[in-house]
């Protein structure tokens, strides 16, 4: 079979290389306009990063050229229950805690999608007895033929309205977790989520109703699971993430002593609301993988004391109103940068914040920030990072670097 790849990413390298255990003969390739030779292919497989704009669709609409995305072709090739994680925030958080959870018992469970490496990559490679899979807005549009025993719907709030156009597509894609399940599946989603909108055949499960913190505890079904005092995360978005993660493992019939040995040892990663430092006794905070408005906001919800707030990226044509009228009342001054910086101070001061101050650089931000005699500065952008970085872990690298020059200059 001759096999297209768009995209050299992980995700198209990760085809590649399953592709060519399968016996295919692949050529990979990273174009906008339609490649050469798509004509001598049999099968074209795109990476999430294909905008659904990309000639190729057309192509493929009008000569019948099967197209499918990455973890469609991990899909063809995995043989193990997934157990799939979507939301607009808090899913690389959600499988890790699978994957500490996973840890504690016999079974053998691959972490992987949209975290590390790609779907497909990592089931040629071997087969587990789980798999938990990460899953992008971009991954779902092209998921097929996925089947996902238990989807996790951590949440849904605007995000990436540049790249499906509207909210309403950016939702129907997430939904594509329950494409393929069946009445033997359970489809988890959160309490404010409108249910009577969507019709899957799978058992769902709400937030709130059949898995909910009750008497300090995380709860399933009403059975207490582990004491919210022992977990090691904070914050409520992060209590959320370890209600989801319970109730998925409970689901899948994990006892209770493992989900509660695997959620009391784990820990949040980098670039996740994680303490840089404190210099002249201002705290810094890292969060470069606050991407979105909703995850700034929980980010926010985090501090304690007066807070600064640097923000700003490339745009994901989201309106910031939100972002600056539900900010807590301490988050008193905030600091833009990058490509959409002009646009968000528009958005805080319509909202009447006033002590919004545009930076030509990160580095500014983190000086001018570091003199206000904040108790807190809290980078979390709100905002993609293409327009300076090649992902939000650089991004947050360089914060933290700035941090530490800060350090330097003083000794």
């Amino acid at each position: 079979m001759r096999v297209l790849v768009l995209g050299n990413g992980e995700s198209g390298l990760g085809a590649e290389y399953a592709l060519k255990k399968l016996g295919a003969k692949v050529t990979v390739v990273s174009s906008d306009g339609l490649p050469k030779g798509t004509d001598k292919s049999d099968l074209v497989v795109v990476s999430p990063g294909i905008r659904p704009d990309h000639p190729i669709f057309e192509y493929s609409r009008a000569k019948g050229l099967p197209v499918i995305g990455e973890a469609g072709l991990g899909a063809m090739i995995n043989r193990a229950p997934v157990i799939g994680v979507t939301g607009t925030n808090g899913k690389t958080t959600v499988v890790g805690m699978l994957g500490s959870i996973y840890s504690a018992t016999c079974i053998t469970a691959a972490v992987c999608g949209n975290i590390g490496r790609s779907f497909a990559r990592t089931v040629a490679d071997k087969q587990y007895d789980r798999v938990i899979l990460e899953l992008s807005s971009f991954q779902l549009l092209h998921s097929a033929p996925l089947k996902v025993h238990i989807a996790c719907l951590l949440n849904v709030s605007p995000d990436h309205i540049d790249y499906h156009g509207s909210y309403a597509e950016y939702i129907a894609a997430k939904l594509h977790i329950t494409d393929g399940q069946s009445p033997d599946d359970y489809f988890l989603i959160p309490a404010d989520f409108d249910a009577g909108a969507i019709s899957v055949s799978s058992n769902v499960m709400r937030e709130g109703k059949d898995f909910k913190i009750m008497d300090g505890y995380l709860t399933v079904c009403g059975r207490h699971i582990v004491q919210v005092s022992e977990l090691a995360v904070s914050g409520a978005h992060n209590l959320k993430n370890a209600l989801f993660a319970t109730a998925a493992a409970y689901f899948d019939g994990i006892e209770d002593a493992a989900i509660a040995e695997g959620l009391r040892g784990f820990h949040t990663g980098a670039h996740r609301i994680s303490f840089v430092g404190e210099y002249n006794g201002t705290c810094f905070y890292n969060d470069s993988k606050g991407t979105n408005v909703s995850a700034t906001l929980a980010a926010a919800e985090c501090m304690n004391g007066s807070t600064a707030l640097i923000a700003g990226g490339s745009d994901k044509a989201c309106d910031y109103a939100e972002l600056f009228t539900r900010l807590p009342a301490y988050v008193t001054a905030i600091f833009l940068t990058g490509a959409n910086a002009e646009k968000m101070a528009e958005a805080a001061q319509a909202s009447g914040r006033r002590n919004v101050i545009v930076c030509a650089t990160l580095g500014d931000c983190v000086r001018l920030s570091s003199r206000g005699g904040y108790d807190n500065v809290l980078f979390s952008p709100a905002s993609a990072s293409f327009d300076r970085y090649s992902n939000y872990v650089e991004r947050g690298e360089v914060f933290e670097r700035e941090v530490k020059n800060l350090f330097s200059v003083e000794n």
